[in-house]
């Protein structure tokens, strides 16, 4: 089987989709960069390289399945088409949205500046929570994981290209910004910062430093605030007279 090496690469929409083709094999990311479909693929490769416009077959082409199992979002066709890929894209409540894809240079995660290295020893060990009523529970930082409420997650630090000066811990597939149960955590001179996840809520920040430093460090004002519950509840509303 013939495949061109127009298509072998990378091809980026700006912001939905990003894909990578291998010779027979396709992967599709989403938004964050996670993987959400991965299959073979067809085509007729002299029409391409002549200049047609070319569809792909893919072997799969389901996206995302509904809780029973049936098709919820897929693409209804891929077609090279004069140096750019066009992904037609179907979901099932909304209808079908064409996407241009252009090849790029670069990887998925081309925007992610991985400092593993040079943060390692800095990370390591014990860091004390913060809380108004003296300690809270402490994470651990060794051998490329962190202990979070007593599990261990393996994680990366990053800066973004377009703010290399912030630096965060996030989980190890560089696709989540949260770990189970609160953000990621942001690396600052003398402490980490996160925030935990609870529904319906806004969560005072967290503050972790090395036990010498905890009662030195000033601590941020919003991790001095109360948890404040953001539902709108209806007795905010006064009752509707009523006419008898």
């Amino acid at each position: 089987m013939k495949y061109s090496r127009l298509l072998d690469g990378f091809w980026e929409e700006g912001y939905h989709y990003y894909l990578e083709i291998r010779k027979n094999r396709l992967s599709v990311r989403d938004y964050r960069r996670r993987t959400e479909l991965e299959t073979k693929i067809d085509y007729d490769a002299s029409a391409l390289e002549n200049g047609e416009r070319t569809v792909i077959s893919l072997e799969d082409n389901v996206l995302s399945r509904t809780a029973a199992g049936e098709p919820f979002t897929m693409i209804r066709e891929l077609a090279y088409d004069n140096g750019e890929l066009k992904l037609l894209y179907y979901y099932t409540i909304m209808g079908e949205t064409l996407y241009t894809l252009k090849k790029v240079d670069h990887g998925p995660f081309d925007h992610i500046i991985i400092r593993d290295k040079e943060f390692e020893k800095k990370l390591r060990g014990v860091w004390e929570q913060w809380s108004p009523n003296g300690r809270g529970v402490p994470v651990i930082i060794k051998n490329g994981k962190i202990t979070l409420f007593g599990e261990e997650e393996p994680f990366h630090v990053i800066s973004y290209k377009g703010s290399p000066e912030d630096v965060y811990i996030v989980p190890a597939d560089l696709t989540q910004s949260e770990f189970p149960g609160c953000t990621r955590f942001e690396v600052l001179p003398d402490m980490l910062t996160s925030r935990y996840i609870v529904c319906d809520a806004d969560m005072p920040l967290n503050v972790y430093a090395r036990a010498d430093m905890l009662d030195k460090i000033t601590i941020p004002e919003e991790a001095k605030r109360p948890m404040r519950n953001t539902m709108r509840m209806c007795v905010d509303r006064p009752p509707e007279k009523r006419e008898d």
